[in-house]
């Protein structure tokens, strides 16, 4: 199966810079309970400070990195070592740093990060949740606030999911067939799934899957992922023929590649 580029965040990696680094840990090891809540702050020479978050989970068997927009996390075994983490991130200080730098200069791209924030057709929406004796969704555009209501508050997150699904189907139920019977292009099944590291993808059969939060992006970027998908169905790779053909079915593919690059990492259901 062909896969669109990523919308993943890093993960870790073994790269070596010489930076000086000290840091110090906040540890309560000896209580389950409490570690949730620990942090680890890594402080570099030129007193740039990066928090760490320490997240113990019970499916988790090694140590792991995780940075993306909202920080760097340590996924750790409920039963971790504290010295064994301290050697752990000190190897790592160089690619904490890298990733760190990295989603900063992606926040000021996409013009800071909000809390309670979601994006739909490209534009970014305050939103809140309500409990309701039936579900529905009412989006004012005026004010930019999207309402949810639902019916139990703790699976508020799945019908958001529901809602982005639901939307990113009506757009492209309306919109492939267009782009499809415009470059005399045939495909089979159409499905949206919740992709965590995928735009969308094709199999050589002509079947086509959607990220369900395809619908976050603006029109012309939606319109640009199913083109770059149908001209997969020509050119079944990244070839200089397959971009040539992009191109020529949507001439400003850069910018909305460049709009994915820059958004990829923030559109979430929080």
């Amino acid at each position: 199966m062909h896969s669109f580029y990523s919308r993943a965040a890093f993960e870790e990696e073994g790269v070596q810079l010489s930076v000086y680094m000290f840091f110090y840990i906040k540890f309560f090891n000896n209580s389950q309970n409490l570690i949730c809540g620990l942090s680890l702050s890594l402080v570099f020479t030129d007193n740039t400070t990066i928090r760490i978050d320490i997240c113990p989970n019970k499916r988790t068997k090694r140590l792991r990195l995780v940075s993306g927009i909202n920080g760097v996390r340590a996924m750790v075994p409920l039963n971790y070592d504290a010295e064994e983490l301290e050697s752990f991130v000190g190897s790592k200080r160089d690619w904490i740093l890298k990733t760190s730098q990295y989603y900063d200069k992606l926040k000021e791209r996409c013009g800071g990060i909000e809390p309670y924030t979601i994006y739909f057709l490209g534009s970014r929406y305050r939103f809140h949740v309500v409990k309701d004796r039936q579900t529905s969704t009412v989006i004012s555009d005026t004010i930019k606030l999207i309402t949810f209501h639902v019916t139990d508050m703790r699976r508020y997150k799945q019908h958001m999911h529901e809602w982005y699904k639901q939307q990113t189907a009506r757009i492209i139920a309306d919109r492939l067939p267009m782009l499809a019977s415009r470059f005399n292009i045939k495909y089979n099944k159409v499905s949206i799934k919740n992709q965590k590291s995928r735009w969308a993808s094709c199999s050589k059969k002509g079947n086509l899957h959607f990220n369900l939060l395809l619908v976050a992006a603006p029109i012309n970027v939606i319109d640009y992922v199913m083109i770059h998908e149908l001209m997969h169905l020509i050119e079944f790779d990244h070839s200089r023929q397959f971009w040539q053909l992009v191109k020529e079915a949507d001439p400003d593919y850069k910018k909305h590649r460049e709009w994915l690059t820059n958004y990829g990492s923030v559109i979430k259901v929080v």
